[in-house]
């Protein structure tokens, strides 16, 4: 998920084969892709752990902005919570 500049690499080709599993490049934003990516998440076929750079507290919200805008610590997803 998302987009990178490095050449995508499946670390266990076996196993992706035998599975038959597949990649598929998108670059979609509307709110349909947002409910799939949702369904894909919640029934355990996507997992965004990898993904996720820190768990902020809703208060902080400015401070997640700031670290995005000036992508400070490398961010890549800021969680907010309630």
């Amino acid at each position: 998920m998302g987009i990178t500049t490095e050449p995508l690499k499946i670390s266990e080709k076996m196993t992706f084969n035998l599975k038959n599993k597949k990649v598929f490049g998108h670059y979609g934003s509307s709110f349909d892709h947002v409910y799939e990516l949702i369904r894909l998440a919640g029934s355990g076929r996507l997992d965004l752990a990898p993904s996720i750079t820190d768990h902020l507290s809703l208060a902080d919200a400015p401070e997640a902005i700031h670290r995005l805008e000036n992508k400070i610590g490398d961010p890549i997803r800021l969680i907010l919570v309630p």
